[in-house]
């Protein structure tokens, strides 16, 4: 298999420091964004703790481990180490992160996800998102609500002892692209422009084009985009 990618962070125009990570890591074909909250520094450190987790333990024992159960247990090692942080630094106690993950293996990409952070799936300039936020909009939404409250995540890696890991798993196809990202991005453009961007521009060039965008839409939060394509399998 070949991949080619590209990740780009930016703190946007609202915030006054950037708390969204991420891992672009193409020799491993490993691939995450993580998308901090918390006070002061907090957010800063649950998402740097979750993508620095993540990363190193892949290098420690991810090949020889199923890739579904890698990152189930890589994901709730990080939420183990940044619950623990908060527990002995009371000055960043409640922090947590979003965090979406793309593994790539033979045929195949795995996906681990908790929070609103979204993968996306292009092919043949059409996307499709392959993750569910884990928002109260979305899931009263799912429930069929007609009323959605405010936009606040259920879920997130770190801020309690134990977290849900939602994992999926598809089929790739040479030519197909894959989209990471955090809610600085999506909140400002629409998923059929991201395909737009993404299907017509180099990726470096797509990445930053994307951000600028969101920029020019205000630019209310971090904004991180990372973009996969399949070259061949």
């Amino acid at each position: 298999m070949k991949l080619h990618s590209f990740g780009l962070t930016d703190i946007g125009r609202k915030r006054k420091n950037n708390q969204d990570s991420f891992v672009c890591n193409e020799r491993a074909k490993l691939y995450v964004v993580a998308d901090g909250m918390g006070g002061h520094v907090a957010g800063e450190v649950a998402s740097r703790v979750a993508t620095e987790t993540i990363n190193h333990l892949f290098l420690a024992v991810g090949r020889s481990m199923d890739p579904s159960t890698y990152l189930m247990k890589s994901i709730e090692q990080a939420n183990k180490n940044i619950y623990e942080k908060a527990v002995q630094n009371p000055s960043l106690k409640g922090m947590g992160t979003t965090v979406t993950s793309l593994y790539f293996s033979y045929d195949t990409v795995y996906v681990a996800h908790v929070g609103d952070s979204r993968a996306y799936f292009i092919r043949e300039g059409m996307i499709w998102q392959l993750s569910q936020d884990h928002t109260l909009i979305s899931e009263q939404l799912v429930s069929g609500m007609a009323m959605p409250l405010k936009n606040v995540i259920t879920r997130s890696v770190g801020y309690e002892r134990e977290v849900e890991v939602d994992l999926y798993t598809k089929k790739i196809t040479r030519g197909d692209y894959y989209v990471l990202c955090s809610d600085g991005l999506y909140g400002c453009v629409k998923n059929h422009e991201v395909a737009k961007v993404v299907s017509s521009l180099p990726l470096e060039a797509a990445s930053k084009k994307l951000i600028e965008i969101a920029n020019q839409r205000g630019g209310d939060d971090n904004i991180t985009v990372l973009i996969v394509k399949v070259e061949e399998i």
